[in-house]
């Protein structure tokens, strides 16, 4: 999960405060599980109390109630009934808990906890030793007061001054606008930049090429995450099922001043149009160079994210099968579908097995200035016996409706459990600026959902379930 401002900062700060009381026994509270009290304790961070959920002490471990997560500090958490699991976060670095088990799961691995999750009266807790033995800050524990004092290492002299470590992630410089993701989709390329480009095209014979030039650019991390482009190294997108275009090459074609380069390879000539929308660059190809923008005539314009991409498989099912595979397939019927439409123009994300960063998910979609929003995932569980359909929103006022919509769709068509329409913390839809949703078909983890989800009659059902979903909520016939 990534920390896009100093709230969310002070979110992980104070989730980390709490955290720390697992790393205090305090005296006289040590009980059995049947006879745990909440302990009356208090937490000051940088000489202010904060308010938090009552604690219980069960065998020394300090459990938390599991609101405190969701309500309070704004992670996302997803309960599993059936399978009495809990997951904590968001798709990237997910802690998943069950209940009753010592055995969690986090992005590293497995871990061994020393009190399992318990439910009483409701209420869901776990241990926060599990979660915040990694979090450091400046600590002092008063008996007398029975709380805990903590500062952040910049403002306490007193301690040792913090080493920070280098971000590994390369950095644009900030003369230059990074180029996000590039990808293909209907003979329409479609760019991404953190910051407006007039971009500068030509069209060549011998072999037939459009060249686009994007002028004081470089390339952002979601591009460089597989490797190097630095000047002379390129990149290739890989293009099927097109009859005018061979494949788009991508690289840093002048580091003074920093210009990147893209380069549609063609079968045979072709007319374009390129024009921007906000921060992306289209070149739609067409054979009378007359194609209009995207939006016009008053289209309702659809973004369609299938969920992860190359290096990122997503969920992997119990045969093998990848959820990047099962979403773009999904993806591309509902994008095959759309286009069908005259009154929705319809963007994807990725339309191949590339990898596209969660933030620049979001920035396609709101530099395009969307009217919604949808990313496609399938599921995954411990427990192979964890099933259903269900949707997510971020924002209840902005995109309840569609999570609502498109729930109810694609669990008819699917015909799996439904496990309705519920808030979640994802950044794609987080960070939408339109309504946004993201749907969970079914789970790659239970051996019928998946068989079913890698069939093309199922998910041409599933298409169109999504086709009509978003054609209600947008009122178009």
């Amino acid at each position: 999960m990534k920390l896009g401002n100093f709230a969310w900062k002070k979110s992980i700060v104070v989730f980390a405060a709490l955290m720390l009381l697992a790393l205090f026994t305090l005296p006289g509270t040590v009980r059995h599980a049947s006879a745990a009290a909440a302990v009356e304790a208090s937490i000051v961070l940088d000489g202010q109390t904060i308010n938090g959920a009552e604690p219980v002490i069960v065998n020394q471990t300090t459990m938390v109630p599991i609101r405190v997560v969701s309500e309070q500090l704004g992670y996302s958490v997803n309960w599993n009934q059936s399978a009495g699991r809990v997951t904590i976060g968001g798709e990237a670095s997910p802690l998943v808990l069950t209940i009753g088990s010592t055995t969690a799961d986090s992005a590293s691995g497995s871990v061994q906890l020393e009190q399992p999750p318990f439910v009483r009266s409701s209420t869901t807790y776990v241990p926060l030793r599990f979660v915040g033995s990694q979090m450091g800050l400046g600590v002092k524990w008063e008996q007398a007061s029975r709380t805990v004092f903590l500062q952040t290492p910049a403002q306490d002299p007193s301690l040792p001054p913090a080493v920070e470590t280098p971000d590994p992630t390369p950095v644009v410089p900030s003369n230059n606008a990074s180029i996000d993701a590039i990808s293909f989709s209907d003979n329409r390329l479609t760019i991404s930049a953190g910051a407006n480009v007039t971009p500068k095209s030509s069209s060549l014979a011998g072999p037939d090429r459009i060249v686009v030039d994007l002028p004081n650019s470089a390339f952002g991390p979601g591009l460089l995450a597989n490797g190097s482009l630095g000047l002379g190294q390129v990149g290739t997108l890989a293009v099927e099922n097109s009859s005018l275009v061979k494949q788009v090459r991508y690289s840093l074609f002048s580091e003074s001043p920093s210009t990147v380069r893209v380069v549609i390879d063609l079968n045979r000539a072709v007319g374009y149009n390129i024009y921007t929308e906000g921060n992306l660059i289209f070149v739609d190809l067409n054979d009378d160079g007359t194609a209009p923008p995207i939006g016009t005539d008053g289209k309702k314009v659809v973004v369609i994210d299938p969920g992860h991409g190359d290096h990122d498989s997503g969920g992997v099912g119990i045969t093998g099968v990848k959820e990047k595979d099962m979403v773009l397939q999904v993806g591309l019927k509902v994008a095959a579908l759309l286009k069908q439409e005259p009154n929705i123009d319809v963007i994807m994300t990725r339309s191949d097995d590339t990898f596209i960063a969660l933030d620049d998910r979001a920035k396609i979609a709101n530099n395009a200035g969307a009217d919604v929003f949808l990313s496609i995932h399938g599921n995954k569980a411990n427990a192979s016996s964890a099933v259903g359909t269900e949707t997510y929103y971020a924002d209840a006022a902005r995109s309840k409706t569609l999570s609502d919509t498109i729930q109810k769709h694609v669990q008819q068509a699917t015909g799996f459990r439904d496990r309705g329409s519920k808030q979640a913390n994802f950044v794609v839809i987080r960070k939408t600026t339109m309504p946004g949703a993201l749907v969970e078909v079914g789970f790659l983890s239970n051996g019928e959902e998946e068989t079913l989800m890698m069939q093309e009659d199922f998910q041409q059902k599933v298409a169109m379930a999504i086709v009509a979903g978003l054609k209600e909520y947008l009122g178009v016939n």
